[in-house]
């Protein structure tokens, strides 16, 4: 099992994806890379068609924690809901 950050916007919203309106994203690790800076990860929702660089943390839930602090600086709708969840 993997462990995913779940985010629920107040209100569903169109974006670059099919499937109409949405309204939860599920946001995982896709992949570890390293350079001159240290490790970091791409996290990566399939559903919002959109993936971002984050430092690697100690643990995953430390590592998807980086990545709720950027996607609360940069998600124009305010009020979204966080709650790591494990994927099937």
């Amino acid at each position: 099992m993997e462990l995913q950050l779940k985010q629920t916007l107040p209100q569903q919203v169109n974006g670059n994806w099919d499937g109409g309106p949405k309204r939860v994203f599920y946001w995982s690790i896709d992949r570890e890379d390293t350079d001159c800076k240290g490790t970091f990860v791409r996290v990566g929702s399939w559903e919002a068609n959109h993936y971002f660089h984050v430092a690697k943390g100690k643990t995953v839930k430390q590592t998807l924690s980086y990545a709720k602090a950027h996607l609360k600086a940069s998600t124009r709708i305010k009020g979204s809901t966080f709650e790591y969840v494990l994927a099937n």
